[in-house]
């Protein structure tokens, strides 16, 4: 029985259900704090909320119906009528991606990646906590009754009533909750880790969830299953398909990184083997019931098995340290080669410059001497005519103007050589402004690389929100397991 927490007249709200609607905030402020610490949009994460929570809903019950049409005249009983059967937990996953590409095409996110890396972390988290809902109610129990009567109780066992009397199951909800948790915590870390790599993280996450829940979901006596399959469940079904996709596309980047290398074939192999494994003793479990322990024990190993190979080729397609700091260094060169060349055409642009100055002065120097002669020996000419006034003033204007800016003399009808003289300061003038937009330049990148270093700095310190949500999370979770203990 669902034990009922409110009741409002004709309305009754059960405990599972609060735990639901509680686990909806913590995983929202979650990802929300995550997203915008890292350079996310705030619009986008509150536009995906109603979403992310209408199709996560939608998508949970539809598959929860198709697994269990018996229990429903139709799929608009189970929207509407919730006292009648639960949700399913895997559904949730294509709800969210669903609401995250409405998202991204409604452009309000830059990447469609790195808005799911950002989401993976609190999604575990809000799934973890979801399990403990299960507390309250008789879903995710064990296929295999504890008889030990010291282990039956949390986080072993829980009692399920049957024909009258209490029989104690594994309790698969809590060991469930237990592991989303961890699988929050290591993918948190993990985004921090590759947060560059845009969609490691939700790779990362898909793999290893996958690799866990396919032995937690064998231990399950209400899985959900095919209509035309009830060997193998839903969610089993699922995690073999994401193993498999991720070898391939991890084997496809690592070939076309690093080259195909003899190994892979190894890998291939063991990958191939650890999944033909973990069937087989998913078979040997429902055959010989009573010797379950040693054959999960056997799918454990396996399980293990199929998440290395895929780390392993995920790995040998992701960049190394070395190979970063080799291409880095390439970029350094080019660009010192370039600023290189740009010095030396600069300086032999002010070499020509000179040569044209020099030449200038000589041809002034040789004008000016012209001049001078020309000038006394009209002076001491004893057999010249009577000049003029006007002469006169023309004479004295040739001896006195001058261009007192740059100091040349004046040629020999008396006017300035502006042309060279200008065409040469302009000249000096831009090298002069271009040595400036260099240096601004250069401070300008040095500022940017210390607020990048700066921001880095702040989006470490803004994930203490996300250690504060675990936190009360946490403090959650413990009380709902207390008021069980306390209830029993």
């Amino acid at each position: 029985m669902n034990p009922i927490a409110i009741i409002v007249d004709n309305t009754q709200i059960h405990w599972d259900a609060i735990i639901i609607v509680l686990a909806i905030p913590a995983w929202f402020f979650s990802f929300h704090s995550l997203y915008t610490a890292n350079k996310g949009s705030r619009l986008a994460s509150w536009i995906f909320l109603p979403f992310a929570v209408l199709m996560g809903a939608i998508s949970s019950r539809l598959l929860y119906w198709y697994s269990h049409v018996e229990q429903y005249k139709g799929f608009s009983q189970a929207l509407e009528d919730f006292n009648i059967g639960c949700f399913s937990m895997l559904g949730i996953l294509p709800g969210l991606f669903l609401a995250a590409v409405l998202v991204r095409c409604l452009r309000l996110s830059k990447s469609l990646p790195a808005f799911l890396d950002a989401l993976v972390p609190a999604t575990a988290m809000g799934m973890g906590l979801m399990y403990l809902s299960c507390l309250f109610n008789y879903n995710c129990r064990g296929k295999f009754t504890v008889d030990i009567v010291s282990m039956q109780h949390l986080p072993f066992a829980t009692a399920v009533p049957e024909a009258g009397e209490l029989s104690y199951r594994f309790a698969t909800f809590f060991w469930s909750a237990v592991f989303m948790f961890i699988l929050s915590y290591v993918c948190t870390e993990f985004y921090y880790i590759k947060k560059k790599e845009r969609g490691s993280t939700a790779c990362f996450f898909l793999l290893l969830f996958s690799a866990g829940q396919f032995i937690l979901d064998s231990t399950r006596y209400d899985a959900e299953y095919f209509p035309f399959n009830g060997f193998v469940s839903i969610l089993q079904i699922f995690d073999g398909v994401c193993i498999l996709a991720l070898t391939i596309g991890f084997s496809i980047r690592a070939i076309k990184r690093k080259g195909f290398k003899w190994y892979y074939i190894l890998l291939w192999l063991g990958q191939a083997g650890a999944m033909t494994a973990t069937g087989m003793m998913e078979y040997m479990v429902q055959r010989y019931s009573d010797q379950h322990l040693k054959y999960y024990g056997f799918m454990g190993l396996s399980c293990v098995a199929m998440f290395a190979i895929g780390f392993i080729l995920y790995l040998r397609g992701c960049r190394k340290r070395k190979a970063v700091r080799k291409v880095s260094a390439v970029e350094v060169q080019a660009e010192t080669a370039a600023v290189d060349k740009k010095v030396s055409k600069r300086a032999e642009d002010k070499d020509r410059d000179n040569e044209i100055k020099e030449s200038v002065e000589k041809s002034h120097s040789k004008r000016n001497e012209k001049i001078r002669k020309t000038v006394i020996e009209d002076v001491y000419e004893e057999d010249t005519e009577d000049t003029s006034e006007d002469e006169e003033e023309e004479d004295m204007d040739i001896l006195d103007l001058g261009d007192t800016r740059n100091l040349t003399l004046v040629d020999a009808d008396g006017y300035l050589n502006k042309s060279v003289s200008e065409v040469d300061e302009k000249e000096y003038l831009n090298d002069d402004d271009l040595d400036t937009a260099v240096r601004s330049r250069k401070r300008s990148k040095k500022r940017r690389h210390i607020e990048d270093e700066y921001e880095e700095d702040e989006v470490d310190e803004r994930s203490a929100v996300m250690a504060f949500i675990g936190a009360v999370l946490a403090a959650v979770g413990l009380g709902a397991l207390f008021a069980s203990r306390k209830k029993h």
